[in-house]
């Protein structure tokens, strides 16, 4: 009786301390990786969506969040980051989107033109 009074109150206590721990809110996207660009409403196509990502590999971020870590604190990253930007906002995104066959809509220019 006395065994199954203790084992009651270690898993409550441990309930608690989970339920604790799994309420607490994780970093949002947004302090991860700054403000995300308001879409006109319109959705990019598979093209736009395909050079944004091909983009991102060339500036060599994909190696830089690979895994569990997360490399933010690293002057790599920023330096990826901002010439993943520069190309994101130029004239090479408009050309990887053409290149898979696709155009830029207005959801596209307008990311194109805000800051990631």
């Amino acid at each position: 009786m006395k065994n199954t009074q203790h084992l009651i109150a270690i898993a409550a206590l441990a309930a608690a301390t989970f339920a604790g721990t799994a309420s607490a809110a994780a970093p949002s996207q947004e302090v991860w990786f700054g403000a995300q660009p308001v879409a006109s409403g319109a959705p990019l196509s598979r093209a736009e969506v395909q050079a944004d990502l091909n983009l991102w590999n060339r500036a060599g971020l994909n190696e830089l969040n690979a895994g569990d870590h997360n490399d933010v604190a690293n002057p790599a990253y920023a330096q990826r980051l901002a010439a993943y930007q520069r190309l994101r906002s130029g004239p090479e995104y408009v050309a990887e989107v053409q290149r898979l066959g696709g155009s830029v809509s207005t959801a596209g220019t307008a990311v194109q033109t805000s800051a990631h």
